[in-house]
């Protein structure tokens, strides 16, 4: 019984050790479609309702806001200096600034918000043409890249992340890439054609979030 075991903890973890992560060598589609920020016609600030967080795209770039909800107490802000209320604003939070606040079982609730500058001059998170309303966003580690798409449509945003079965060769078709171990994990890193980049643009992008434009 325990010999039955051992084999089946040593099969099950040959399936785990098997199964690879893909990046990519270059930035998605090509190296040579890197842009400094979408078209003019798609500038602006889209939001996701669901969770506050909004894509702002300027001349500029890229940045990514997002809120992040904090709290009080009330007795701290009794007792402390630092913080003061004033009618459904707190200060103190941010230097030279206040929140909007809402009081909540004796707790003071306030979102702070985050920006996070993500494409910009010199970043090493690069932006991509693919066609008029398609971009991709090819984020950067340790010199390979990991893509998400960007749509766009009559004022709406759609971002699709790459999407494979890590335990299935998905990627034969890639004729281009190369295979190495990085902290006990199978890496591979893929190198496409223009073709093969086309295949991989119709099949391994799930669309995971929406966002709505707010503000041109």
């Amino acid at each position: 019984m325990k010999i039955v075991a051992i084999i089946t903890y040593l099969f099950i973890s040959g399936i785990v050790i098997s199964q690879n992560s893909y990046y990519f060598s270059n930035p998605l589609p090509t190296e040579e479609k890197k842009v400094q920020s979408v078209d003019k016609k798609w500038f602006g600030e889209y939001k996701d309702e669901a969770t506050s967080r909004m894509y702002s795209f300027t001349p500029d770039g890229l940045t990514i806001i997002s809120t992040q909800i904090s709290s009080v107490s009330k007795k701290l802000v009794r007792e402390s200096s630092k913080y003061s209320v004033k009618g459904d604003f707190i200060h103190g939070v941010v230097k030279n600034d206040s929140l909007r606040c809402v009081l909540e079982k004796g707790y003071y609730f306030f979102g702070i918000r985050n920006r996070d500058a993500v494409v910009y001059k010199n970043s090493t998170t690069q932006l991509t043409r693919i066609n008029e309303r398609e971009y991709m966003l090819n984020y950067e580690e340790n010199g390979i890249y990991v893509p998400m798409k960007l749509a766009f449509s009559n004022g709406e945003l759609t971002i699709s992340e790459f999407d494979y079965d890590p335990s299935e060769q998905a990627f034969d078709f890639v004729q281009t890439q190369s295979e190495s171990k990085i902290n006990m994990q199978n890496v591979v890193v893929l190198s496409p054609s223009k073709l093969e980049f086309d295949q991989l643009n119709s099949r391994f992008f799930k669309e995971t979030s929406s966002f709505s434009l707010i503000t041109e």
